[in-house]
């Protein structure tokens, strides 16, 4: 009988975390510098320490919004193939 869940490549999701993230942020770093959103203001704030406007916050924000997502997805991936792992040899045959 074959499982009903499958593998998740640990490449992909680490790639598709950084790339959410990534875009997250860009998104959220708009929302500060066109209408000064709170939630994009802290969301910015998590990422970067300088002031928010500037471009140098775009690249410092960004790059570790994607590191940050690449190791989120990686986890992510890591934790449900093991949980994944771990269930299949627990089911009673």
């Amino acid at each position: 009988m074959r499982s009903s869940t499958s593998r998740l490549g640990v490449f992909h999701c680490t790639l598709t975390g950084a790339v959410v993230l990534g875009l997250f942020f860009l998104l959220c770093w708009f929302g500060v510098a066109i209408a000064d959103i709170p939630a994009s203001r802290r969301m910015v704030g998590f990422f970067t320490t300088q002031e928010l406007q500037s471009p140098s916050s775009i690249a410092t924000g960004l790059g570790w919004a994607v590191l940050f997502g690449a190791v989120l997805g990686g986890l992510i991936a890591l934790c449900f193939n093991t949980l994944g792992l771990i269930l299949r040899q627990a089911k009673p045959r």
